[in-house]
């Protein structure tokens, strides 16, 4: 059974990311929603704060943190701003693959004490232009050159391209056993033949600057994490982060639309009854929807982290709930919010308008909601999530 108590060292990273959150994230996020700026303060204050390295083992400098206090740290630091929270989620996961490979590779050592003593940021590169959503079928090609790797082909919504200091591209290592098939590339910014296109200029999470990056480069073996072809047995330390952390985004983002909408409804006066709208049932059974699907999503939230801790073959079917019940949260709470608030929701002078575009993204990022309910229903009937075929079993058929 889950503890749903968090521990005293817990509750102080949650405490610490709060309190940047509100002091930092909160004043700067409409700036940087109206602008679409990369948000470099807000990273500053993140390493200041000793949030960067949450996910850094503590010999490499970190916190060493666990996915628990992570993911809800996350939730925090979304609250405020969705676009800082989504990069410094996603830099996260990348810390942590780089975790896995450290002991034995001196490049991720060095890496990891940079992100802890510098603040440097990492980067993923996952999604192409004609795979989308299925990270793990790349059709960029990491092809072995001697003692190098040449990378050739395209990342597509690259959180953070253009200000991160390191990516880590996953590609095709051109081997046909599926276990061998990923090779997982750390490069530094400044890599030859690596370049930025800036396409990102969305709906919602505007800072996120999720650029497109073109590769045609080479780079040493040593930056492959776990080899030429080794990756998929470090992305598996690597994928629960990246999963808690878009299903964290979406708890923190619903959460805000909570707030501004429960303010409201109780400082708002109706006339002539000089009553707050809270005075009415029909919107506290609105308020009651909101706090239900909130609770409902951090409990789920916890549950997939403590799953991902704990028990390595049921983590993916959790966390693939865990991200769909956040992300539809998102969405039910926003769009709750906005009806109850009416027009004051809908003006741009209000923050409610920001979470509710804010909260379209995670149906989109990672593995979109369709996808997820896919693999969800493949996993409720013991299927295979990566088959494509289902063959009825043999044996007696029941009435």
């Amino acid at each position: 059974m889950v503890d749903l108590a968090l521990s005293s060292d817990q509750q102080d990273i949650v405490d610490q990311a709060r309190a940047v959150a509100r002091r930092c994230l909160a004043p700067r996020a409409g700036e940087h929603d109206r602008t679409g700026a990369f948000p470099a303060e807000n990273i500053a204050d993140l390493h200041d704060a000793e949030l960067l390295g949450l996910l850094v083992p503590t010999q490499y400098g970190g916190t060493g943190a666990d996915l628990i206090s992570w993911g809800l740290a996350v939730a925090e630091l979304a609250e405020a701003c969705g676009s800082t929270a989504l990069i410094f989620a996603m830099h996260s996961g990348a810390a942590r693959l780089l975790a896995a490979d450290a002991a034995t590779n001196p490049v991720a050592e060095r890496v990891l004490k940079e992100i802890a003593s510098e603040g440097k940021l990492l980067s993923w590169g996952f999604s192409e232009p004609g795979t989308g959503g299925n990270i793990l079928n790349p059709q960029l090609r990491a092809a072995p050159d001697g003692d190098s790797v040449h990378l050739a082909g395209t990342k597509a919504f690259c959180t953070g391209a253009g200000h991160a200091d390191y990516y880590l591209i996953n590609a095709h290592s051109g081997e046909h056993e599926f276990r061998r098939s990923q090779t997982m590339a750390l490069l530094p910014a400044g890599q030859p033949g690596l370049d930025v296109k800036q396409s990102w200029d969305a709906m919602g999470m505007r800072a996120n600057c999720a650029n497109t990056l073109l590769l045609d480069c080479r780079i040493p073996a040593q930056n492959c994490v776990g080899g030429p072809g080794g990756g998929m047995t470090r992305l598996t330390h690597a994928l629960p982060a990246l999963i808690l952390g878009l299903a964290a985004a979406s708890l923190g983002i619903a959460r805000a639309a909570q707030t501004f909408a429960n303010d409201h409804v109780m400082r708002r006066k109706l006339a002539p009854t000089g009553q707050p709208l809270a005075a009415f049932q029909g919107v506290r059974l609105h308020v009651a929807d909101m706090a239900t699907t909130i609770h409902t999503a951090r409990l789920s939230l916890l549950h997939g982290a403590h799953t991902a801790e704990t028990d390595q073959l049921e983590a993916l079917p959790a966390l693939n709930m865990t991200k769909y019940i956040c992300n539809k949260a998102a969405i039910a709470v926003a769009d709750t919010a906005m009806q109850v608030t009416g027009g004051h929701g809908f003006l741009r002078a209000n923050p409610l308008e920001r979470h509710y575009r804010d909260a379209r993204a995670g149906a989109v990022m990672g593995s979109n909601l369709d996808a997820l309910r896919d693999m969800i229903g493949k996993a409720a009937l013991g299927l295979d999530p990566r088959s494509v075929t289902i063959t009825a079993p043999t044996g007696e058929t029941r009435p």
